[in-house]
């Protein structure tokens, strides 16, 4: 791209180079979404209800224990739940 017998464009090309630059920040906002922190359950929720540039503000619903039968409660009476500040003799 720079030598004379070919391209000769010399110092232009870093006009390229930052066009390039700003399609690819271009293409990161509108198409890459944030999932720092989410599971892969969670992201894929997320990629059905939010487009990527909303994503860093989507907050899940649920966890994966909430969307499968592991979200029963354990069985346990009121009376062997220590409550605050409760001494247990």
């Amino acid at each position: 791209m720079v030598d004379p017998a070919y391209g000769n464009l010399g110092s232009k090309v870093f006009f390229i180079w930052g066009g390039l630059c700003g399609c690819s920040v271009f293409w990161a906002y509108f198409f890459v979404p944030e999932t720092r922190g989410l599971t892969l359950e969670q992201v894929d929720k997320m990629m059905e209800e939010v487009t990527a540039r909303k994503s860093a503000s989507w907050k899940p619903h649920e966890n994966f224990g909430h969307a499968t039968a592991f979200s029963r409660k354990s069985e346990v009476p009121a009376a062997a739940v220590e409550q605050p500040g409760e001494k247990r003799v």
